[in-house]
């Protein structure tokens, strides 16, 4: 398994658990308004922080195992080299779009880390901690994109999820 692909499917770990803290979290809420008519201050916020966490770290592997939707039709009616040079075209605006987004989530998380910002809420939660991991998926997104396109470089076909077409 290439270093790019450990780090993909590391990613998809992490956001895994985000998705059952996400779980824990709403359960909790739940349970706390129906039992104490009480609402927990910070289940809602910490929610939004995990499922950002989670969309962001699971892209990169939704993007190895072909799970994201792509429009083929095109592709399917162009002649197979054609439509090579523009599956490694489509992959390399990708790439930049990649890249411009982990830069500015990066950009982002440090002007927090060194302001010391939090959140506007009653926990006061330091935003360099959701946004770290926010930007950390970027940046595994923008790097399985770079392997994306050195499989296609190479003449691999990438995988399709089933019926995603």
């Amino acid at each position: 398994m290439a270093p790019v692909d450990r780090i993909t499917a590391f990613g998809n770990l992490i956001a895994g658990l985000c998705l059952l803290g996400i779980f824990v979290l709403i359960l909790a809420e739940v349970t706390s308004r129906n039992l104490f008519g009480a609402s927990l201050g910070f289940s809602w916020d910490y929610s939004a922080y995990l499922m950002g966490a989670s969309f962001m770290l699971g892209s990169a592997s939704a993007l190895k195992s072909g799970a994201h939707v792509r429009v083929t039709a095109a592709l399917e009616k162009m002649p197979p080299r054609i439509a090579h040079g523009v599956e490694i075209a489509a992959c390399a605006v990708a790439i930049m779009c990649c890249a411009v987004l982990a830069w500015a989530l990066i950009d982002m998380t440090w002007l927090s880390a060194m302001r010391g910002s939090t959140s506007s809420t009653v926990m006061r939660t330091p935003l360099v901690y959701p946004q770290s991991l926010v930007a950390f998926g970027a940046v595994v997104l923008c790097a399985q994109c770079v392997a994306q396109l050195l499989r296609l470089m190479r003449g691999e076909t990438l995988s399709t999820g089933i019926g995603l077409e």
